[in-house]
């Protein structure tokens, strides 16, 4: 499926429509609503602020585990980092407004929904490569020092926390508590690591 709002081409997958169409369907939890919820409000985020600074995208491509922005533009780093910054700063706010209707009205999925918000923050602001933390600190060492050092300064971060989490995840598992999560992350972080910078 494709589409144009406020000028930016939107490309659907089959293949991303299947899978969300799937991940609902055999959703059990109650989760995934909310979860998808978060997910688009937080790319929302992102391109809000991209269409405030004149700098729409000018293509996005929704495929399986991916969201690809092509824009028409090079972002100042300045930009860049506001641009980074908005898509967790929309789960953060969206976090804090869920958080006080539950205070309010004690509904569980307010703080069901709340949760999974201020999870997506901040799993995203995480300083590593291919996460928004990454984006806003490569740009803030970018204009601290050369590029090259900042590329280093990312590999070594992104290397220690996908360590960090692949170590936590063989401990837990010698506790016999398996988190299949903590293994992934951690692949990923690597494979970004080598793939991004």
């Amino acid at each position: 499926m494709r589409f144009k709002f406020l000028g930016t081409e939107i490309y659907i997958s089959f293949l991303f429509a299947a899978v969300i169409t799937a991940m609902i369907a055999f959703d059990r939890t109650g989760y995934i609503l909310p979860l998808l919820f978060a997910v688009i409000m937080h790319e929302f985020g992102h391109l809000c602020a991209m269409w405030i600074f004149e700098c729409a995208p000018k293509r996005i491509r929704l495929v399986p585990a991916a969201v690809e922005i092509t824009s028409k533009i090079s972002f100042s780093r300045r930009n860049e980092i506001i641009i980074a910054a908005c898509g967790p700063a929309v789960n953060l706010i969206l976090f804090f407004t869920l958080w006080f209707n539950y205070l309010a009205f004690n509904k569980e999925m307010s703080l069901i929904c709340g949760m999974i918000n201020l999870l997506i923050g901040i799993f995203n602001l995480l300083p590593v490569t291919g996460l928004d933390g990454g984006t806003i600190l490569y740009n803030i060492l970018c204009r601290k020092t050369e590029e090259g050092r900042a590329r280093l300064i990312m590999r070594i971060i992104n290397l220690s926390v996908a360590v960090a989490l692949l170590i936590i995840a063989v401990c837990l598992c010698f506790k016999g508590q398996f988190n299949l999560s903590f293994f992934i992350i951690g692949l990923y972080l690597i494979v970004m690591g080598i793939m991004k910078i």
